[in-house]
């Protein structure tokens, strides 16, 4: 057995904090946590001098390893390389468990990595490379469209065959959801996506007579997710109505709802409702919908994810910390409520007796997080040696 010790650390727990206190691991797993320093002799100890113990962070949704597979239009790089290059970012941003999210669009999308066939072998590759050696803790969130209508059955067979770890659907046609406005969206598709304004208002005309899928296929298929323990997600929720048919597939979880009623709603109907974290931290939405800061303060966010930049959880927290938020509050947001909506709390998302011990130690400079180490089940599996600029020769 092995034995560690992690002490002189401000340790968040999931509802105040230990101003200095001591964790005990042993093996994968906290054995036990007190104020103070503990005496235990003959282990190996880690001094955080004061800096912050949290726990890992959970991540519910991040396209980052579509932008690892395909930085470039055309450039696609094998998996194994996307998969291990990735985790070593991503352990060095502080995210100890992460839910992959891997758009199904159509057959025929213009991303390479949101076509169906792709998609599948990726969710298959994810599944076998994260049983080999790893850094961080790997989990897969398929987000299907409900206009993917041919992809149904390999949908169900991936449910079915248990590669799946989270489940939303999407409909991101025009002229609802994230893209209510058309003007937005044609402004979105022009400047982000370098379509002329021709080809915009072609597919936006096109997008808007897409067949979806009917709501009898879509709660099969949830019914069938349902009974495999997948938690369900909505994505984009612009209605109240929507919000209803979204409890009818027994979702649990409502991803960026676009408005603020709508996520007042979400919260009242008990969803946890989910916000990006790259959001919050800009302060505004990238496709003009409800702000993550304005929906904080009316207390209707449960979690923050990465969407699409990992590095934003752990800056997000502090921001809200340092707006008045208990820090502890704001960290559950990254790691305590994702895993209980995604149902793994019982083994990750706060710093508890009998919880594997993934914790992370962060410093503070101006304010700002600095990542300092990163544990993941026991181990050091990141650490950071931050250096004062040296002078080199010759250069002054």
């Amino acid at each position: 057995m092995t034995v560690r010790q992690i002490y002189n650390a401000k340790i968040v727990m999931p509802d105040r904090v230990i101003p200095n206190g001591t964790i005990v691991i042993k093996d994968d797993t906290i054995e036990w946590i007190e104020e103070g320093h503990s005496d235990e002799k003959n282990v190996e100890v880690t001094d955080a001098a004061g800096s912050w113990a949290i726990p890992g962070l959970v991540d519910s949704h991040s396209d980052a390893i579509e932008m690892e597979l395909e930085p470039r239009p055309g450039s696609v790089f094998p998996i194994q390389v996307s998969f291990r290059e990735l985790e070593k970012k991503l352990a060095g941003q502080g995210i100890t468990t992460i839910y992959h999210s891997l758009s199904l669009l159509e057959e025929n999308a213009k991303k390479w990595t949101r076509q169906n066939d792709k998609v599948f072998r990726v969710i298959d590759a994810i599944n076998r490379l994260s049983k080999g050696v790893h850094l961080i803790r790997h989990k897969t969130h398929l987000r299907f469209e409900i206009t993917n209508v041919e992809a149904v059955p390999n949908v169900r067979e991936c449910i079915e065959a248990n590669k799946v770890d989270q489940l939303s659907f999407m409909d991101h046609t025009s002229g609802q959801g994230q893209f209510r406005n058309l003007e937005v969206h044609k402004k979105y598709l022009i400047e982000h996506r370098h379509y002329t304004e021709e080809q915009a208002d072609r597919l936006i005309e096109e997008s808007r007579r897409q067949q979806k899928l009917e709501p009898a296929v879509l709660r099969s298929l949830a019914e069938c997710a349902f009974r495999r323990g997948i938690p369900i997600a909505s994505h984009d929720d612009d209605t109240i109505d929507k919000l209803a048919l979204v409890k009818s597939l027994k979702a649990t979880i409502s991803e960026f709802p676009v408005e603020l009623d709508v996520a007042k709603k979400a919260k009242e109907m008990g969803l946890y409702v989910v916000m990006g974290a790259p959001n919050a931290l800009l302060g505004r939405s990238h496709s003009h919908n409800l702000s993550a800061m304005e929906a904080v303060e009316h207390d209707v966010v449960d979690i923050l994810c990465s969407d699409y930049y990992p590095a934003s959880l752990l800056h997000a927290v502090f921001k809200l910390y340092r707006r008045g938020m208990a820090i502890w509050k704001a960290v559950n947001m990254v790691t305590l409520n994702p895993a209980k909506a995604l149902k793994i709390d019982h083994e990750v998302g706060s710093l508890e007796p009998g919880k594997k011990a993934d914790i992370l130690i962060v410093s503070e400079d101006d304010r700002r997080p600095v990542l300092q180490k990163v544990f993941v089940g026991g181990q050091v599996v990141c650490q950071m040696r931050y250096q004062q600029p040296a002078k080199v020769r010759g250069f002054r």
